[in-house]
């Protein structure tokens, strides 16, 4: 009888081959979500000249900015239809039209004409793609992480999420160095239309993910849910049973919001207008950061799965107030070292803050797991992450001082540390059939 119970070879290989497929076709729809949104940070400039009326530089790279920051707005929308969808209809089928979306609206961006060829009409359909985008993305890296997880062994849940979260990393890192490479080769084209085929690439690599994602396996965890119950309306269950743990996660993902888009989405801006780093030097300085970034994830992964994951939440809330002002008294000195010094304090404490991302999807049950992370998550980082590099820029505009997105930063830190420290429970070992 053991005999028949115990797992063969052949089915632990076919396991951890299926773990495998698991992993790379949820990390690629996150890829290409942070490959898109950093590239639009670097390129703000050149989006602002190309799709906003020339002549007021400041106002057209806050226009731009405002396109990135309303993107967000669609977030919570596209949780609420994706969440949805993965929680009644199973997660591979709604990590399948998020990809699609994402990837059509982003190559669509770089195909668009600018203001010089259709006036008013280019950043109104620069924001249209960025809204679907926004949409799209309501739905990804929460359902990515939900997929891995339900699929991962319960020992190495947060090993898991690392290898998944490091693919926000390093899309961005490869944002970074597609974005070093076609400057090279374009040259003065770049800012013509040399930047467009990054968008374009973005996109065909979406239709990777999308193929990847159709020949994996629905989640195990949500398969046997689905045979022995009904699937539930998730909405309904999380107002009526989770809404505390709704508003503890709201205020943890404004924290983590605030300060990864105000990392990705502002500092290559600040660094480059506000120091007088060149664009190069930016681009090379944040490759090298958000490089780091990944050993650093996937080292704080292993010792969440020996030691838990609330120590880190509860340090990386406490960075999250101690770090900013320091981090940007650094780059106000100009100094390449002080720089890299300053990109390690925002990496780290973001990195301390992520691993909160597991103990979200460990609180839940199965039928709400998808929308009970989506929502807080979109939400938050529609009112404070897509926002960051606007209010950041409009607060150095309006007060002179380069360090006021610093103490913006802190401030929300400041007010989110006691729920951070008090509300999320330790949740190593949580059984998430149960």
């Amino acid at each position: 009888m053991s005999q028949q119970t115990r797992p063969t070879s052949s089915d632990r290989a076919q396991s951890a081959t299926t773990r495998r497929a698991v992993l790379f076709a949820s990390s690629v729809g996150n890829f290409v979500e942070w490959f898109d949104f950093t590239l639009y940070g670097y390129t703000a400039a050149v989006i602002a000249a190309t799709f906003f009326p020339a002549g007021n530089g400041a106002a057209a790279l806050l226009g731009a900015f405002a396109v990135y920051g309303v993107a967000f707005v669609a977030r919570p929308l596209g949780a609420a239809m994706f969440g949805r969808i993965g929680d009644r209809r199973g997660r591979r089928t709604s990590l399948g039209l998020s990809i699609m979306v994402m990837g059509a609206s982003t190559a669509a961006m770089g195909l668009l004409p600018g203001w010089s060829s259709i006036g008013v009409l280019a950043p109104i359909l620069l924001l249209v793609c960025r809204l679907v985008q926004g949409f799209s993305a309501g739905g990804e890296y929460s359902g990515a992480l939900t997929f891995t997880i339900e699929h991962a062994p319960d020992n190495r849940r947060a090993w898991f999420l690392g290898l998944v979260g490091s693919s926000t990393m390093l899309g961005a890192v490869c944002a970074t160095a597609v974005a070093l490479v076609f400057q090279s080769v374009t040259g003065p084209r770049f800012a013509v239309d040399g930047w467009r085929w990054m968008f374009v690439l973005a996109g065909a690599i979406a239709l990777v993910g999308l193929f990847l994602r159709l020949r994996v396996d629905e989640s195990p965890v949500f398969e046997e849910m689905r045979k022995q119950q009904a699937p539930l309306r998730p909405f309904q269950v999380l107002l009526r049973d989770h809404w505390r743990t709704l508003l503890v996660l709201f205020v943890y993902f404004a924290t983590l919001g605030l300060l990864t888009h105000m990392f990705l989405g502002y500092l290559p801006t600040y660094l480059n207008r506000a120091i007088g780093v060149s664009t190069g030097t930016v681009l090379a300085l944040t490759t090298v950061a958000n490089l780091a970034s990944i050993p650093v994830s996937l080292s704080l992964s292993v010792l969440a799965d020996r030691y838990g994951r609330r120590i880190q939440v509860r340090l990386g809330a406490m960075a999250a107030v101690v770090l900013p002002v320091p981090a940007y008294l650094l780059i106000g000195t100009g100094s390449t070292a002080a720089v890299i010094a300053a990109l390690v304090l925002f990496v780290f404490a973001v990195c301390l803050l992520t691993m909160g991302a597991l103990s979200v999807l460990e609180l839940y049950p199965t039928g709400v797991r998808f929308s009970g992370m989506a929502l807080p998550y979109n939400l938050a980082y529609a009112v404070f992450g897509g926002t960051a590099p606007l209010v950041s820029a409009l607060l150095v505009d309006s007060t002179g001082s380069l360090l006021s997105p610093a103490i913006y930063a802190s401030v929300v830190a400041v007010l989110a540390l006691p729920i951070l420290l008090k509300g999320i429970p330790e949740t190593k070992g949580v059984d998430l059939r149960s």
